[in-house]
């Protein structure tokens, strides 16, 4: 049986990245029946509960040394594991572990990492050192790789994409995000359009004036908005203030989600507006309409790969949000027909890098059988 071990942002119950684990080992599963998969977790009963698999501590040295001795393959990745503007320390764990891994002799696959933006130049400079150490590299975008050329890297790199984006085309139960909407408050309202609203908290938070009238228009227009916190319970401040600084009625829930519970909710919005890079990739997924506000290069580079532009947050105007979203309610149907070929296309890159697992562990596989002979 292979075994893999998976190391990301996991179990911090952020529901962007809980998504990329869940479509991870999804595409997993799928081309390497059997597979044993063990994940680095802060919350390891929960992931292990969570996703029927094994998890242990990433933070404790022995059991990371103990989850990598028998693996035959460390995935690292996906989402943006490899940027310095949240924090310093973050890429350097996530390098760690892969030099612990390539310490041991275990093969390394960086799984459709998103990269950068990479400011410190000691960052910069290990983080070459350590890919070019590397046999297998995907990244999730164009922009990623080039960023990793610049960094001096020489290894081959292979653009694939975001691994939710492989949720492409998938049958996603509706009712039970018309059941989350009722639990808080929210009955179906007949012909009312819903606004799903996906913020987070950066830098001074200046955008939340312009944010809060552009909403305050869509509620007199006849729109229903939600906001929903991704990473619960850390968006719930900024979500609740915007709440605070409408003068119309708007709705905020008050709990986290699944990943799976996620796409249900988007089934039941007819616009998605985010910062969150995963309520926009989230929303394609299921088929909605989405409009974008910028606050990390990340969230362009998914709008440019679906044809479209993203409002920045540090100069978000009311009235250009409001026809924005207006123009997705009007012509979102259309849209979103339009982009079908695209995100079609994004699909099939997504599972490159599962593909790329089943082929290192088949070889490995191979090895292994023809020393036992």
């Amino acid at each position: 049986m292979s075994k893999v071990v998976i190391s990301g942002y996991y179990g911090f119950d952020n529901v962007g990245d809980e998504s990329i684990l869940y479509a991870i080992i999804g595409a997993l599963q799928k081309e390497v029946p059997g597979v044993e998969i063990t994940v680095l977790s802060h919350d390891p009963e929960g992931t292990a509960a969570r996703y029927g698999v094994k998890a242990v501590n990433r933070w404790n040295p022995a059991t990371v040394l103990e989850a990598l001795v028998p693996a035959d393959l460390l995935i690292s990745g996906g989402g943006s594991l490899l940027q310095d503007v949240s924090s310093r320390i973050s890429p350097l764990y996530y390098l760690s572990v892969i030099l612990l891994a390539k310490m041991l002799r275990k093969r390394v696959l960086v799984y459709a990492q998103g990269i950068g933006p990479l400011e410190k130049r000691t960052t910069r400079r290990m983080t070459a050192s350590v890919f070019n150490r590397l046999r297998h590299i995907t990244v999730r975008d164009e922009e990623s790789r080039q960023e990793l050329l610049s960094l001096g890297v020489g290894q081959e790199i292979t653009v694939a994409a975001d691994p939710v984006l492989g949720l492409y085309g998938g049958d996603f139960d509706a009712e039970v995000g018309k059941r989350i909407l009722e639990r808080n408050g929210i009955q179906d309202g007949e012909g009312q359009k819903t606004i799903g609203v996906f913020i987070r908290s950066w830098r001074d938070n200046s955008f939340l004036p312009a944010l809060a009238e552009a909403c305050d228009c869509l509620v007199k227009q006849g729109c229903r908005v939600v906001f929903v916190p991704l990473h619960y319970p850390h968006d719930m401040g900024i979500a609740q203030e915007a709440v605070k600084l409408m003068r119309q009625k708007a709705f905020c829930l008050q709990e986290g989600y699944f990943p799976w519970e996620v796409l249900s909710l988007m089934k039941n919005l007819d616009v998605a507006v985010g910062m969150r890079l995963h309520a926009l990739i989230n929303g394609a997924v299921a088929g909605i309409p989405v409009v974008g506000i910028s606050y990390d290069p990340k969230v362009e580079r998914f709008l440019g790969q679906i044809g479209q532009q993203a409002l920045s947050a540090d100069d978000l105007d009311a009235a250009d949000l409001t026809a924005v979203v207006n123009e997705a309610l009007v012509s979102g149907g259309k849209t979103m027909e339009e982009l079908q070929d695209r995100l079609a296309d994004l699909a099939k890159k997504a599972v490159l890098p599962a593909q790329r697992a089943a082929e290192i562990l088949r070889k490995k596989e191979a090895s292994r059988y023809k020393e036992s002979e």
